[in-house]
């Protein structure tokens, strides 16, 4: 159905940060230019003389730490950088002024004194240890393990891949942004994703704050990375007592996002039978995390090591290492998308050592029965085989490589809806329905399909219901978006939400299609005032609950220039009970756009100083509509028995399927091997 959550946007009133009336000072950062360097002195006086308020590491010398599990961003990172710059970009100090103008023209003033060191580029650079970012690790592989599971088979087949998936990053039409009002507590608006659950970080270096959550105008991971920002800038709201405001721009957020990457070379040796049955998995994963200790992207693939395929036997030998590039963050999928992509290249690559065909060397290793308790997780259920069935019945498609197109398969599930939890306020008033959630809107949907969900559960017109994005202080506990999360927690959530409600009624008695009834009486439920909070939570055997499941088919050609050409990519796709199925397909679109453009397009360069040579989104080869083919998006359900209303995550499937399946396409095209994207 149609949504009910863009009226307001499609009008001009979506209310981001840069929309909120302000008046105060403005922030600008004064950033690295080197990749390298100590920070011998920074001078700031010639600022300070004329009007600046200046606040720079010195002041701070606060580190950031997260623990050394999964994570969406990164890891000990500075908000302004101590003695040190550790990439191009990196803040070294805040400058405050009036006017938004003079505050660049301030910061412009300011002189710092480096000493330059040899920058660390790439990680084979990075493993020869000549140059160290982090001189108390003593190294530059900040973090190392080998998960194995069964044993690697030694008289079978085998082959060896060296692949690499380059540098990226999450782009959102809306940068980052940040206001900060000083006070007993400090009020900040921002767009900063997760903003409930982030609040508690911040709080534990601004004290208790009230962190009010904005329209995002996109996220998809990159908006988890404002949280620095937000202690830089509060700690400068704090120390001089004025409002603070600052709005990212779109160089900088190429910069020092801290939401880049991943950044993944593979070394996969896979072992196989004459027949094509698939043994046994051996990843060697070189992880470039850029200018911090930890990312845990490199290891969020162990929720689907070997994919949809009843592989049993892996190793998975990860590194990760730093370099002087943009800090790693989430970016859709956090991870498991090269992951995806190298599979399915690895699947591809033993097909043609057997001379078998590539749709059918997949239909033999597909896992078969669900449940399916791989080694490494619990797949809850899903039907692979069905889908490519489908998939390969689409004559019309095949027909076009006679033409001259090439045409590209590729299979996948994804790691979705992590054991977590979630919560929603909802209030019945003045003949309304209010859904209280604790985030901010990213455009995913969410807040229609949570209307949607309690007109369905409540019997009453969405036109009755509105959302209330709710602070830290008023919401209950929320992640929001974030690992394929939200159909799961968000319908969990709700349900919950309506059965504590009906019970909080019970005196006007059974409720039935909108009503309480109680003998001859009947009470519509909008005529009735009551509160209720639910959080919903979810463990499951494994990390990760809900498996969806897809097959996409890639037809790409060469265009008059001999630039390829991606012309259609066709997706069936598993995403449980799809609760919208206007809103699956929107998500699997977007996905599968991101997959596309990081196969054929979009890429960070660095120079050898490490200087980023994609300052803007022409230059990191961001694609428009024209460039992208047609999507069409078939959706076969299977639905979960472990979720509320059998539905899976898919916001993050999308990518590595679609980005494997054009490379294969391209393959097809070109009769050569790749082995890198994005293709050049």
């Amino acid at each position: 159905m149609k949504r009910t959550d863009l009226g307001e946007i499609l009008k001009g009133k979506g209310n981001y940060v840069d929309d909120l009336p302000f008046s105060g000072y403005y922030a600008y950062f004064v950033r690295s230019q080197y990749a390298h360097a100590k920070i011998r002195k920074i001078e700031v006086d010639e600022a300070k003389n004329r009007g600046a308020l200046i606040l720079t590491g010195d002041d701070l010398k606060v580190s950031i730490e997260t623990t050394k599990t999964e994570s969406e961003g990164s890891s000990t990172v500075l908000p302004l950088a101590y003695k040190k710059v550790r990439y191009v970009g990196e803040p070294i100090a805040i400058v405050l002024a009036e006017d938004p103008y003079k505050a660049v023209d301030l910061g412009e003033l300011i002189n710092v004194d480096y000493e330059p060191l040899p920058p660390v580029t790439s990680v084979d650079e990075a493993l020869k240890d000549n140059s160290i970012l982090f001189e108390e690790l003593g190294t530059n592989v900040v973090y190392k393990n080998v998960y194995e599971y069964g044993n690697l088979p030694t008289s079978d087949n085998s082959i060896n891949l060296d692949l690499y998936w380059s540098r990226s990053s999450g782009n959102p039409i809306e940068t980052f942004g940040v206001i900060v009002y000083p006070g007993n507590q400090l009020t900040i608006y921002s767009n900063v994703q997760a903003s409930y659950f982030q609040s508690q970080t911040i709080s534990k270096y601004l004290g208790k704050v009230r962190l009010i959550p904005t329209r995002q105008g996109g996220s998809f991971g990159s908006k988890f990375s404002v949280t620095n920002y937000i202690i830089a800038l509060g700690l400068a709201s704090k120390k001089f007592g004025v409002p603070v405001k600052w709005i990212e721009t779109r160089t900088e957020h190429l910069e020092a996002s801290n939401s880049s990457g991943p950044e993944r070379k593979f070394n996969i040796t896979a072992y196989f039978r004459s027949d094509g049955t698939i043994t046994g998995l051996d990843f060697k994963v070189l992880e470039d995390v850029g200018a911090t200790i930890f990312n845990g992207q490199a290891l969020k693939p162990m929720g689907i090591l070997a994919g949809p395929y009843k592989i049993r036997n892996i190793r998975y030998d990860v590194k990760m290492l730093s370099t002087n590039k943009n800090p790693a963050g989430a970016f859709r999928g956090a991870g498991t998308p090269p992951h995806t992509w190298a599979l399915e290249r690895t699947v591809d690559a033993i097909a043609d050592e057997l001379h078998m065909d590539r749709a059918e060397i997949r239909m033999k290793n597909f896992i078969d029965e669900f449940p399916y308790e791989a080694p490494y997780a619990f797949y809850d259920s899903g039907n692979p085989k069905k889908l490519m069935e489908i998939a390969l019945s689409r004559k019309d498609i095949f027909e076009l490589r006679k033409k001259g197109y090439g045409i590209g398969i590729a299979s996948s599930t994804d790691p979705s809806t992590p054991s977590g939890q979630e919560g929603v306020r909802i209030r019945v008033k003045n003949g309304k329905v209010y859904l209280g959630i604790g985030y901010g809107p990213e455009g995913q949907g969410n807040e229609h399909v949570g209307r949607l969900l309690l007109s369905q559960l409540l019997h009453i017109p969405m036109d009755k219901i509105e959302i209330e994005v709710l602070d830290n202080l008023e919401s209950v506990s929320s992640f929001g978006p974030g690992g394929s999360r939200m159909s799961v927690f968000l319908s969990g959530a709700i349900k919950g939400a309506v059965e504590e409600l009906q019970r909080q009624f019970r005196e006007y008695g059974e409720f039935k299609d909108g009503y309480f009834i109680k003998g001859d009486r009947k009470t519509s439920i909008l005529d009735l005032e009551g509160e209720v909070s639910y959080v919903y939570s979810l463990q499951g055997k494994t990390r990760f609950n809900a498996y969806p499941f897809a097959v996409d088919i890639a037809v790409v050609k060469l265009d008059e220039s001999g630039l390829i050409k991606p012309v259609k990519l066709i997706v069936y796709i598993d995403p449980g009970n799809p609760l919208d199925v206007d809103v699956v397909k929107e998500q699997v679109i977007g996905g599968s756009f991101i997959g596309v453009s990081v196969a054929l397009y979009e890429a960070y360069r660095y120079s050898k100083e490490g200087q980023l040579e994609t300052l803007s989104l022409s230059d990191y080869g961001f694609p428009t509509a024209v460039e992208m083919p047609e999507f069409e998006v078939n959706i076969v359900p299977e639905y979960s028995p472990f979720t509320p209303m059998g539905s899976k995550g898919i916001g993050e499937i999308p990518v590595g399927v679609s980005a494997a399946a054009v490379t294969s396409a391209v393959e097809d095209l070109l009769k050569r091997k790749i082995t890198k994207i994005p293709v050049s």
